[in-house]
């Protein structure tokens, strides 16, 4: 007979197993994207020296389009009641990453009795499951179908890069 401590250990191993709460498993579903001739590139940009922190400024465009890519489709799967976690997804891009804020303004830290802070916006998208809340991942589910396209814009960048700057 197993002990109650023993069940819950399977029952933990068995969401992280199945993807039950907050886990991206599965054979449909990669974690990467390789992209041929980075190393190459990088090597370049780096003899490019002070025009580097140009080059990555020209990222940022691209960046801001990838997390409005995925930010359209995330505002049509979040779950809404009140509507405050939809309208708390930003676009946070940088010039080094494509971002989306979710749960609160970015506007440094936020103190917990803010409007603009929606406390929930972690335990609803990846699963709380002591509360046995099941996540609801609406950012995967916005980038999942649209990787191709995500990939293709970098991609596309890259090569504006590499032939601007003869690289």
């Amino acid at each position: 007979m197993e002990s109650a401590e023993e069940t819950k250990h399977e029952e933990v191993d068995d969401m992280a197993n199945t993807g039950t709460f907050g886990y991206r498993l599965g054979e449909d579903v990669s974690g990467g994207v390789k992209v041929e001739g980075l190393s190459a590139v990088r090597r370049d940009l780096k003899k490019l020296g002070g025009d580097l922190d140009l080059v990555k400024g020209e990222f940022l465009a691209t960046n801001k389009k990838v997390a409005e890519i995925v930010l359209g489709d995330a505002k049509r799967f979040v779950p809404v009641l009140s509507g405050a976690l939809a309208a708390s997804m930003k676009n946070a891009s940088t010039k080094t990453a494509a971002k989306i804020r979710v749960g609160s303004s970015g506007r440094g830290r936020t103190k917990s009795n803010s409007p603009d802070l929606v406390e929930y916006a972690g335990p609803i998208h990846f699963g709380w499951p002591k509360r046995r809340i099941k996540p609801q991942p609406f950012i995967y589910d916005a980038i999942d179908p649209r990787r191709n396209e995500i990939a293709q814009e970098y991609a596309e960048r890259l090569t504006s890069i590499r032939n601007k700057y003869d690289l």
